[in-house]
């Protein structure tokens, strides 16, 4: 190229150094800009943070009673105030087809209210009543038939009625048998009691229909009165025969209907008297059942009718109201009393029997207990996540079990990552044969079989806090040493590390002043990630009943560990996933969050330390 082309620019012009724009940035700033920057990874972040908060805080700030065993609270379903006006997590539940109770007509809705259940806490707005099919023998149940069946192999039956009937002679008895179907051949036999203690065939019956025995006309030998139960003989070849019988009635010419008629529930009530390999049984009965939202707080938390109500509870009742109280004699029972309004005891049936134990006498009494006020709440409580099986504020319970989850995780990967890291950075210095022989003692034991060495610890040393820290320290280093011993093969050939050993650094010195400050961002990072993989595996020990479990605490730090953790919640609620599901639910989203962000928190501090995005700023 032509050098004409090319000329000197700044020849005779003096260049100074120019001042550097802008502002020093810091390695850890660097860090923390990067991790900031990332919206999702903030957002979760900031829900890790609140789980956490929550689980150490939010037990004690609810409340509600999350340690003592309360039957009458058990499995109460979530109440949120707000939702509840939309019908939704409304403490209601809906009750399908239950029995009615004859004695229980609700005349607003013109509607039999179902038995036992508090009329209180029934939304009448949605109550039915319908007629299903049953075969039970109860007075509820209507219609129907009754089944004489015999077994494969059995060749006779017989039933008797419960009551007895009269036969006069004068009248003209005359028994009716309505038969709906005869199976198999069999024989139908009716039977009389027509000398004492002897019952006698005054009719057979082989084909269905309704059929009619003039008691005196089949035997005219008898000349007086009869005072008997009928029987019904079943007769079969083996063949699994059967008889099915709608009514049995009673005329006689003192009146043109059925002086006694059985049908429905009375047939049913017949007994077997003799015979092997039979039954008897109802078919076709009609129940009138009742369909309806049942509100379980109002019921909880009503009027309650203690048989036993223990004395010392009283007495302590008594004391802590003290003046604020007025006991008012009950004129209709000298036994008891009333008190004033707004004490938890509104009445006192009795004072029942005292028992003496050596020198101590105990007692108790019969009482009717506002239970609301007794737990000390002036309005009906909310349950934000329900109840368990034993009455515990579930809400509550998530927190504690989540506490305990964190609390294992967190001090098993702390334990985890010191081992790894002491044994990683001595591998990764030295290298050689003393790499070689501690890779492979990890090796060994991280490939030891897992349910072997958890069932070996666990016959050791029993379920617990303590046996599922071991159980999972055993070879949960392994991957922090390897990536520990990683980290040093890369950094332990940099010039740096070079220039300090010549200048006569000890080893200690290279490993922590040198080399592993260069590391620690990966190493961090696997740290954090290991925790989620830590709480996962703890829940699921402690579902399959190897782990923490009920009756173990501890304190730290002034804060109390209980023996629940999210994995007991879970199989706590295994046996109750059908009727109440909520006992699942609600710890699975709280562990699926806490995993979720955990990864999320890992992945965003992973980017943060990677050193080939320092100062890199999109």
């Amino acid at each position: 190229m032509d050098q004409s082309k090319f000329k000197f620019i700044q020849k005779d012009a003096k260049i100074y150094d120019q001042k550097i724009q802008g502002k020093p940035v810091s390695s850890m700033k660097d860090v923390f800009r990067r991790f900031t920057k990332n919206k999702t990874n903030l957002v979760a972040s900031s829900i890790l943070l609140i789980l956490v908060l929550c689980s150490i805080f939010m037990p004690s700030l609810t409340g509600k009673e999350y340690i003592k065993l309360n039957e009458k609270l058990a499995f109460l379903p979530p109440r949120v105030p707000g939702l509840e006006n939309l019908g939704i997590m409304d403490g209601t539940v809906l009750v399908e087809e239950k029995a009615i109770d004859p004695t229980l007509f609700n005349e607003e809705t013109g509607l039999y209210l179902p038995a036992g259940y508090n009329p209180k806490a029934i939304e009448l707005d949605t109550l039915t009543n319908s007629i299903v099919f049953s075969t039970e023998k109860s007075e509820i149940v209507t219609k129907g038939q009754s089944v004489m069946r015999l077994d494969y192999g059995s060749k006779e039956m017989s039933i008797e009625s419960n009551d007895y009937f009269i036969f006069t002679k004068a009248n003209n008895p005359i028994i009716e048998l309505e038969v709906t179907e005869i199976q198999n051949n069999a024989t139908l036999e009716i039977l009389a009691q027509t000398k004492f203690m002897e019952y006698e065939v005054v009719g057979t019956i082989t084909q269905a229909g309704t059929h009619k025995f003039d008691l005196y006309k089949i035997k005219p030998e008898l000349f007086g009165d009869i005072f008997s139960k009928l029987r019904f003989r079943l007769v079969g070849d083996g063949n699994t025969s059967a008889a099915i019988i709608e009514k049995v009635s009673l005329f006689d010419s003192s009146k043109d209907e059925a002086i006694l008629a059985h049908d429905g529930y009375a047939l049913s009530m017949y007994k077997i008297v003799d015979g092997k390999g039979g039954s008897y049984t109802r078919q076709n009965g009609e129940m009138t059942v009742a369909t309806f939202r049942y509100n379980r707080y109002i019921a909880a938390f009503d009027l309650t009718h203690e048989i036993a109500f223990s004395s010392a509870e009283y007495d302590k009742l008594l004391k802590e109201w003290g003046d604020n109280v007025t006991q008012i004699p009950n004129p209709e029972n000298p036994d008891g009393w009333f008190f004033s309004e707004g004490f938890p005891i509104r009445e006192v049936v009795r004072k029942n029997d005292i028992v003496t134990i050596g020198d101590e006498e105990f007692y108790s009494y019969e009482v009717y207990l506002d239970y609301k006020a007794y737990l000390g709440y002036n309005e009906l409580p909310y349950f934000w996540f329900g109840t368990s099986a034993a009455g515990r504020d579930l809400f509550s319970l998530v927190w504690v079990g989540l506490r305990t989850s964190l609390f294992i995780g967190i001090i098993t990967t702390l334990i985890n990552v010191s081992i790894g890291i002491t044994y990683g950075a001595i591998a990764g210095y030295y290298g050689g044969t003393v790499d070689l022989l501690m890779q492979r003692f990890a090796e060994l034991m991280g490939r030891m079989p897992w349910l072997v060495v958890l069932s070996i610890v666990v016959v050791l040393f029993d379920p617990g806090i303590g046996t599922i820290i071991l159980t999972i320290i055993i070879s949960g280093w392994v991957g922090a040493q390897s990536v520990t011993r990683m980290q040093f093969y890369r950094y332990k050939g940099r010039e740096y590390v070079l220039a300090s050993r010549t200048m006569g650094a000890k080893d200690r010195r290279l490993i922590f002043r040198h080399i592993l400050p260069n590391g620690i961002g990966t190493i961090i990072t696997s740290s954090v990630l290991a925790i989620p993989a830590v709480i996962f595996l703890e829940a699921t020990l402690s579902y399959l009943g190897y782990g923490v479990g009920h009756g173990q605490s501890f304190n730290i730090f002034g804060f109390h560990f209980s023996g629940v953790s999210i994995g007991v919640l879970l199989a706590d609620a295994r046996a109750f996933l059908q009727m109440y599901p909520y006992l699942t639910i609600f710890p699975s989203i709280i562990i699926s969050l806490l995993m979720i962000t955990f990864n999320m928190f890992g992945n965003a501090l992973r980017d943060a330390f990677n050193p080939s995005l320092r100062g890199v700023e999109d």
